[in-house]
């Protein structure tokens, strides 16, 4: 009959979204995970100055599938575990030690120890975010300006840190982003003004970009940037 001709379409539409809600249920949970970041700031910044970067980081990231234009995987950002590397202005301030060195007149500044506080400071944010997290959490660090070189030193190991924190962040961080930061050495220019702290993290093979995906499946992402082979990105820093 008609109604019950209903009735049977109504009851196979019920099993194909019963199926459609179960297969997706499936998808979410194999293909969701969850993210704490962690920024490094930019030469001068300090926690405070991405303020509103905070107040408008979205609670999550959905990954488009190339093939099937359909999103294929959702990163959660942990608001609540994400976090600025604790600088202040006064440690900016610590670079000046060098200045009157033979190292600094000559261009050739040494990372670990021109880049020391910063490194102490970046593992503070790390043990912070580990200490917290009640259960697994991968970590993303991203990099503004200076504090994308400065990451990626710390990831190359530049850093010569043998904390446990700095061992279990180093096996946790999965993902490295950088904004405007510049990753070529300026050996053509009239003046380093990194004083060859750059030059030596170009040329540590740790620190390259092929070792950081290859070697230790991270993924890099360069955001306005350039020099350093990645995941290119075009978009508004202002808007990330």
């Amino acid at each position: 009959t008609e109604q019950e001709g209903l009735s049977s379409t109504s009851t196979t539409a019920d099993i194909a979204a019963a199926q459609s809600s179960a297969v997706k249920a499936t998808i979410d949970k194999q293909s969701t995970r969850r993210v704490a970041l962690l920024l490094c700031p930019a030469q001068f910044c300090v926690p405070e100055d991405y303020n509103e970067l905070w107040q408008n980081l979205p609670s999550h990231i959905e990954i488009e599938d190339a093939d099937t234009s359909s999103f294929s995987s959702k990163i959660l950002i942990d608001r609540d575990l994400s976090r600025v590397v604790p600088l202040s202005r006064r440690d900016w301030i610590k670079v000046a030690k060098q200045l009157p060195t033979q190292e600094f007149l000559s261009a050739n500044l040494a990372v670990h120890k021109t880049l020391d506080w910063y490194f102490d400071a970046l593992e503070e944010g790390l043990a912070s975010i580990l200490h917290e997290s009640k259960d697994q959490v991968d970590i993303c660090l991203v990099g503004h300006s200076i504090g994308g070189w400065v990451a990626r030193a710390f990831l190359g190991g530049l850093s010569r840190s043998s904390t446990s924190i700095s061992r279990v962040a180093q096996t946790r961080i999965s993902s490295f982003v950088t904004l405007g930061t510049p990753h070529i050495s300026p050996d053509s220019a009239l003046v380093d003004q990194t004083r060859g702290l750059l030059r030596e993290i170009a040329e540590a093979p740790a620190c390259s970009s092929k070792s950081l995906i290859e070697d230790r499946g991270i993924k890099v992402t360069c955001v306005c940037s350039s020099s350093l082979p990645g995941n290119f990105v075009s978009t508004n820093v202002e808007q990330f």
